[in-house]
């Protein structure tokens, strides 16, 4: 990484707030006293858009004085719109911390910024002290930890090359011995590949400036060493010529090219300049012409759009031929410069086509559920993949048809065989109050819970496919981990199932009087809720750690992060673009419960879902033959008889509920929905933490 993509990063960082017990922040301040940011901040603007500067009015530089910039935060201005749910950055030259935090001898003209302290966050030092260069650049915590001479020249040296070490050097190159005024002096020399691509970004305003430099020395050099390193005369062939030459990637320009790849956001008018190149023939490097790209995405595009005319098997074998002449291009720069939208989706449609040609296999649920975690969850997680991909692609509607015809006839058969094998085998986790419940599967979520130390966490909806994604998020952070699976109460809803996988459960009850798959206490006609989780909690000797504590590291101790489910009943379809930043949480709060002593964590949820991409199918269910109706479940009235596959209620099987089939709904227009009988709504996945940190446990 260049090292302003590590302070780009920093800034970044200071965005971050827990979402379960924070609102956002307004604005992040970045105050600076001695000025000594103010050299790259506009460039860097180009980074971080969200970026304001308080200075004169210069709407267009996104820079202006107090008021402008709280117009700007609050969105009260026509001509600038922040986009939604983006934090903006105040840069504040000229101001420290402390200059804010003394509202009374604070300037008249500064108060208007003062009362966003209190409403927003400041990039600063572990400390609280403002970043500096030097301290971004030797701190441990927070900076690059490099190891910096501290005398005058040394610091001089640094202001006076600061475009050039932030911009053009990867934090790597400085590592090592002690850096001086010597290493930093000999930055300023600019490399050849850097200043052509400088000058092909922005030819106009570059001769201009380099032509005012020493009296047209640096316009006079660059031309002359281009001419005789490069074959180009940049006065005579212009960038176009310089455009042509560059994607024949040969000789000295494959210097240059190598440069545009690895830095190639610090040249954001490059890639429209390289469209206009046309392919030179048929033995030219395809990765290089830009065109070649743009034609390969039209074409991709219309041989997706007949498979819309195909049967889910011919389609699933087309798509399985698409992936093997395009994946290559997701190789290539211009997937990261978004030029390969479809090649980008074309890699979960292909683990869909390829898996999904059988359903997972078995004579019972359990021998179901056995294939689904050996290779079948992966259909899931490419479904949730390729519908993340909707979010920024203007074929959002192709994707979504494509996902309709070789996902969801999938999901549809997977879960018709499944329900048959409940309906003939038995749901494996019976209901607590059946006489054979002793001999039912055990519920492994609450199985050989520890009596000290062991910190359980509950997620909301943790469905088993993206569990797995949180596994390789945890191990990256070097934990130990271990997945196993676990069988929903039923129906799979919150108000059922999570109760079913707490250290009370003996505590609660089912009544034919509770409403809404509510169960109820046994020791008192009460509907069991959070509160009398809490309370039986603490009687049982655990405590329920609030997402704003850390707990007592000795104890076992229940706490929540991450709910999934909720997000997924307001998002719908978008619910999969907000996964990783979800599963981001949890393994965050990890780190944090880490670091206040807990050694093992255990990872549980109540239920999974249905995300179905053209939407759950609507199935007609009698109002006067129900208690209660939900998505894809329903409680049946006394004597009631349905044609649809009916089980009992975890809590008390004598209370009857009607299971919408396959994978249908009784209530119209959902994307997102649980409740049924399913794979993905029944399976969960069980979690068992351990930090490396300590070897005993």
């Amino acid at each position: 990484m260049l090292i302003i993509d590590h302070l780009v990063n920093s800034l970044q960082e200071a965005k971050k707030y827990n979402s379960n017990i924070q609102i956002a922040p307004a604005t992040i301040l970045w105050t600076d006293k001695e000025r000594l940011w103010e050299p790259i901040v506009n460039k860097l603007q180009e980074l971080l858009p969200e970026l304001l500067i308080l200075g004169e009015y210069e709407p267009k530089q996104m820079t202006g004085p107090v008021i402008w910039l709280k117009c700007v935060i609050a969105n009260t201005l026509e001509e600038i719109t922040l986009p939604e749910g983006v934090i903006p950055i105040i840069y504040l030259p000229g101001i420290s911390r402390s200059d804010l935090r003394a509202i009374e001898s604070c300037p008249a003209w500064l108060q208007g910024l003062a009362e966003l302290q209190y409403r927003g966050a400041f990039w600063s030092q572990s400390n609280g002290k403002d970043w500096t260069i030097n301290a971004f650049l030797t701190a441990s915590v927070g900076g690059l930890g490099l190891d910096i001479a501290k005398d005058d020249k040394t610091q001089h040296a640094i202001l006076r090359v600061l475009d050039t070490l932030l911009f053009d050097n990867k934090a790597d190159r400085l590592k090592g011995s002690q850096r001086d005024a010597t290493f930093f002096n000999k930055l300023v020399i600019s490399s050849p590949e850097k200043d052509l691509l400088t000058w092909m970004n922005d030819p106009k305003g570059v001769q201009v400036l380099w032509q005012a430099s020493d009296n047209g020395a640096r316009w006079a050099a660059f031309v002359e060493l281009s001419t005789k390193e490069f074959g180009l005369n940049p006065e005579q062939e212009g960038r176009l010529g310089a455009a042509e030459a560059l994607c024949t990637n040969e000789g000295a320009w494959s210097k240059v090219w190598q440069r545009f790849i690895e830095t190639f956001h610090l040249y954001p008018n490059l890639p429209k300049l390289l469209e206009k190149v046309p392919l030179a023939d048929l033995l030219c490097d395809p990765a290089v012409y830009v065109q070649h790209t743009i034609l390969e995405e039209i074409n991709l595009n219309s041989q997706l759009v007949r498979l819309l005319d195909l049967s889910p098997i011919d389609a699933r074998k087309a798509i399985v031929k698409l992936e093997k002449t395009h994946a290559e291009r997701r190789e290539w720069i211009w997937a990261k410069l978004a030029y390969s939208p479809l090649a980008q989706v074309l890699q979960p449609l292909a683990i869909i086509a390829e898996l999904a040609i059988t359903i997972p296999g078995g004579l019972s649920p359990q021998e179901m559920a056995e294939r689904y975690k050996e290779s079948y969850w992966k259909i899931d997680q490419a479904n949730l993949d390729a519908l993340a991909c909707m979010g920024v692609s203007k074929h959002a509607e192709l994707i979504k048809s494509l996902l309709a015809l070789i996902y969801t006839p999938w999901l549809v058969d997977t879960n018709i065989n499944f329900q048959d094998q409940v309906s003939s085998k038995g749901y494996p986790n019976r209901s607590v109050s059946s006489d054979n419940y002793k001999d039912s599967a055990v519920n492994e979520a609450t199985a050989h819970y520890l009596a000290a130390g062991e910190c359980v966490f509950f997620s909301d909806g943790l469905r088993f496919d993206i569990a797995h994604t949180l596994v390789t998020k945890l191990e990256q952070k070097g934990f130990a981990v271990e997945l196993s699976s676990n069988w929903s109460a039923l129906p799979t809803v919150t108000s059922t199932a999570k109760a079913a996988i707490t250290p009370i459960v003996e505590s609660i009850t089912g009544r034919m009087t509770d409403t809404d798959f509510q169960p109820s206490l046994k020791s008192d006609n009460k509907a069991y809720s959070q509160y009398y989780l809490k309370k039986l909690l603490k009687d049982k000797g655990w405590d329920f750690i609030a997402s704003n504590e850390t707990g007592d590291s000795t104890k076992c101790a229940w706490t929540e992060c991450g709910d999934i489910d909720k997000e997924g009943h307001v998002k719908q379809l978008k619910l999969a673009q907000r996964i990783n930043p979800l599963l981001d949480e949890i393994v965050e709060r990890v780190i944090e419960l880490e670091g206040a002593g807990w050694r093992q964590f255990r990872i549980i949820t109540d239920h999974g879902w249905l995300l179905v991409p053209d939407g759950l199918p609507k199935v007609s269910l009698d109002k006067h033959l129900t208690e209660t109706r939900w998505g894809r479940c329903a409680q049946l009235k006394e004597m009631v008889r349905s044609k649809e596959l009916t089980m009992g209620w975890y809590w008390n099987n004598d209370v009857s509920i009607a299971m919408a089939p396959d994978i249908s709904s009784f209530i119209a227009g959902r994307y997102y929905e649980h409740g049924g009988v399913s794979l993905q709504e029944c399976l969960t996945p069980v979690l068992t933490i351990k930090s490396l940190t300590t070897s005993s446990y």
